[in-house]
């Protein structure tokens, strides 16, 4: 669907979502909505992106900040990336123990000397302040795409990475072309299986397959549906904007916490069914 700029599209992670987590998802996907909407009026794209995924990190709703999964050895990593569409400038952090992923993504991004970093802390800790208790929700990676009126498009991923996961494993998120992907064209936030995305590179193909004329939402569903063919269901979920405002959102898992705000005073947030 298109929208008048400025569009902020976000979303909470595709994944088993459960019908009595719904409500506290969706509360918090419009506050991060309206978060990220007020920074178009004294910023951009990147600004909106940052605050929506920041907001979702502190809330303990998602699997990234506060919410953060732990690992195997009992503490968190987390990995997040930031994309400028109009210059191609990126930002990445693994592993990171404490503090913003997002922000800490955002400020290597500013720094334009390198793409990608990994995260320091003490990685031996068992009471990260990061961490509230596990499975207090359904949710997973959290994610932004944003086009603001000078026409910049910004795509952003945060995550705390998979329950139990081996010390120093790196899932998509901090990944361009993999967990987030923005270009002149497009900008695309991923979530899922981490290691199934980082083979397939989902986010570059559609902004290939936009790059070739198709439509944003052919684009989200026919990547989406090609993993589904090769890996089966319940893997993947995809939010993608386009240069001229077009918004979609698909996944192939039960449900995926998302949501759009626009210029055009509107305001939509789903967890299961629903169009953006």
């Amino acid at each position: 669907m298109r929208y008048n700029l400025p569009v902020l599209v976000i979303h909470g992670g595709a994944g088993s979502w459960q019908i009595a987590d719904q409500d506290k998802a969706k509360l918090t996907i419009s506050e991060a909505l309206e978060r990220g909407y007020y920074e178009f009026r004294k910023g951009s794209a990147l600004e909106a992106v940052v605050e929506a995924i920041y907001y979702m990190e502190e809330s303990g709703v998602f699997d990234a900040g506060k919410g953060s999964v732990r690992n195997s050895a009992g503490y968190i990593e987390m990995d997040a990336g930031i994309m400028i569409g109009n210059t191609l400038q990126a930002g990445g952090i693994m592993g990171l123990r404490e503090g913003s992923a997002i922000k800490k993504a955002f400020e290597i991004l500013l720094q334009n000397r390198h793409v990608l970093m990994i995260g320091s802390g003490d990685n031996t800790s068992n009471n990260n302040k990061n961490t509230i208790s596990e499975n207090e929700v359904s949710g997973d990676t959290v994610g932004a795409v944003a086009l603001d009126q000078h026409g910049n498009l910004v795509a952003g991923t945060s995550t705390g990475g998979i329950k139990g996961k081996l010390p120093g494993r790196v899932g998509d998120s901090p990944i361009p072309g993999a967990g987030y992907y923005a270009t002149p064209n497009v900008a695309v936030s991923s979530t899922g299986v981490g290691e199934i995305i980082l083979r397939m590179l989902p986010a570059k193909e559609v902004d290939i397959l936009v790059s070739l004329g198709f439509t944003i939402d052919d684009a989200l569903r026919a990547v989406i549906n090609k993993i589904t063919k090769i890996f089966g269901k319940d893997n993947i979920g995809m939010i993608g904007l386009d240069k001229y405002g077009n918004a979609s959102a698909y996944y192939n898992t039960k449900g995926m916490a998302r949501g759009v705000i626009s210029s055009d005073g509107v305001k939509k947030v789903y967890v299961f069914e629903g169009e953006i």
